[in-house]
């Protein structure tokens, strides 16, 4: 299918702006975009704050006017960088939007806890979905980043993924395909970058050279149903398409998730998700279309019995890696300081 791409590149006025945000009444000033303006005030500011009161102690008060100056450039200067970061994403929301519109897909900018059964969904904290596209036509998918915020204290922060989904006819046993191109190497042990770890007795092997790719994980009861579904060309269009991306079949939704968030405005990132969508969306569609779950009685129901919906999980290795570096850390500082 033949897409436009000219509008990611378009000229954006402050008129596009205004009007775009007429449709969309986004809180601009939110709540994490106030305290990290706070935090930055306060860091440029207090240094300059007490400089003035060392100078106005040692040399005199006629410095103070100095720092006041200081103080106020610091300030303007946190103010403008707010409104040019603010102006950047207008113009973004406004040529995705043209995108959308000139493409026959619905354009949203944000969107809180969506609601999607993925692994990436059900975790976590502040769920946001970013620059969503989705389709508009009997074929249905969508496009977006997405933020969640996870840990707490000291060690919570802010996860950002990006994702695409494709809507399948029939509801599918949850399967995960776990790229091994992604996965994060440590002391020469490869560590999955999925944020949740499956029992090793849900692990196929497939044949040819999927494995090297992929880790596959099925319910060990449906061992035969996964192969239904992966059968050698949809095997080889994975690995020529889509192997540096993580994928995962839940109910009846096909995710396919990057580790870092896709830049929107890039058409040559959008291209390949398009191509994805368009050769493996239309070929797992086409090869479930007839799928039915042999152990629920009534095979035109729609439906998989319960011990293939959900994957089972165990405790995540580098979680417990993690855990492990973080007592030692301590450990040794303990041990220092007695």
């Amino acid at each position: 299918m033949q897409r436009d791409y000219k509008p990611l590149q378009s000229l954006v006025n402050r008129t596009d702006i205004t009007n775009l945000k007429k449709q969309y009444p986004i809180d601009d000033f939110s709540m994490l975009v106030r305290s990290t303006f706070a935090v930055v005030l306060v860091v440029c500011s207090l240094p300059i704050f007490v400089i003035a009161i060392l100078l106005s102690i040692s040399l005199g008060w006629q410095y103070v006017l100095g720092c006041g100056l200081l103080i106020i450039a610091s300030i303007l200067i946190c103010v403008f960088s707010y409104f040019k970061y603010q102006n950047s994403k207008w113009t973004q929301y406004v040529r995705l939007y043209r995108f959308a519109q000139v493409n026959n897909l619905v354009y949203r900018p944000s969107l809180d806890n969506p609601n999607h059964n993925g692994i990436i969904f059900n975790i976590g904290k502040c769920r946001i979905v970013i620059n969503q596209l989705i389709s508009n036509s009997n074929k249905i998918f969508e496009i977006a980043n997405y933020t969640y915020t996870v840990g707490s204290g000291k060690s919570e922060h802010i996860e950002k993924k990006g994702y695409f989904m494709i809507q399948l006819d029939r509801n599918l046993p949850h399967m995960v395909l776990d790229s091994k191109s992604n996965n994060t190497n440590l002391f020469g042990i490869s560590l999955s970058n999925l944020p949740v770890s499956f029992k090793n007795n849900q692990k196929l092997s497939l044949e040819g050279d999927f494995d090297k790719y992929f880790t596959l994980y099925a319910p060990k009861e449906y061992k035969r149903d996964a192969l239904y579904v992966f059968t050698p060309d949809l095997m080889s269009l994975f690995i020529d398409e889509s192997n540096s991306f993580d994928a995962e079949i839940v109910d009846n939704k096909l995710y396919i998730y990057s580790k870092i968030p896709f830049n929107m405005l890039d058409e040559s990132i959008l291209k390949r998700i398009f191509k994805i969508i368009d050769i493996v969306g239309t070929k797992i569609i086409s090869q479930t279309k007839q799928y039915a779950d042999e152990r629920v009685e009534n095979r035109v129901v729609n439906v998989v019995s319960e011990p293939g919906r959900r994957l089972k999980r165990q405790v995540s290795w580098l979680a417990i890696a993690v855990l492990i570096a973080i007592f030692v850390y301590y450990a040794i500082k303990v041990f220092i300081n007695f």
